[in-house]
């Protein structure tokens, strides 16, 4: 299957269940995730607003913020991703492509990027590390230009797969978490 394929697929997938299915397997990933020391202990947290059937970010920044953590969202400017601290959903609006993003530009200083954790969304991921996005690679580029990011994808279980065709310019996950499973892999230098 190409990634084109594989993308109509997963969506089709992704959204044929129902928004009492989608908001329960959102609750028990952002459980699983905040089990992981390591988002214990991150001081910075990349977010995304999410879109349509993905899955839902308000749980996780909640608990970002109630643990005092920074939680940061991607803006897109020239088509680059561009992160912004947020305080307050209410500091995000309809942005690129009908997707929430910040309008209050608070941009990041110093070594945050070195440290943060990343959440990434994606349409269908692989037990290998890699994952298949819009099509657009707003979230490859970021992470290129950010090698040392801490990278967990996020999606529920039925976004899994073996296999996904990769391409250089694609970039590994370090790890996964589904309602179901958490799967931690090893990048390459």
């Amino acid at each position: 299957m190409t990634k084109k394929e594989m993308r109509r697929e997963f969506i089709k997938r992704r959204d044929h269940q129902t928004q009492t299915e989608l908001d329960a397997k959102s609750e028990e990933i952002c459980r699983k995730l905040f089990s992981l020391e390591l988002m214990q202990q991150a001081s910075d947290v990349l977010l995304y607003s999410s879109y349509s059937s993905e899955v839902q970010t308000d749980p996780i920044f909640n608990t970002v913020r109630r643990m005092r953590k920074r939680a940061y969202f991607p803006k897109v400017e020239d088509s680059e991703l561009v992160y912004y601290r947020v305080d307050d959903l209410a500091e995000l609006q309809v942005g690129y492509h009908g997707i929430m993003e910040p309008f209050m530009l608070r941009k990041a200083a110093g070594d945050w990027l070195y440290t943060a954790v990343a959440i990434i969304p994606g349409v269908c991921f692989s037990r290998e590390g890699h994952r298949i996005g819009y099509g657009k690679g707003y979230f490859d580029r970021f992470l290129a230009r950010y090698p040392d990011i801490f990278t967990i994808g996020i999606g529920y279980e039925l976004q899994l797969t073996d296999h996904i065709p990769a391409e250089p310019q694609d970039q590994l996950l370090n790890a996964f978490v589904s309602e179901e499973e958490i799967l931690v892999f090893q990048k390459e230098k």
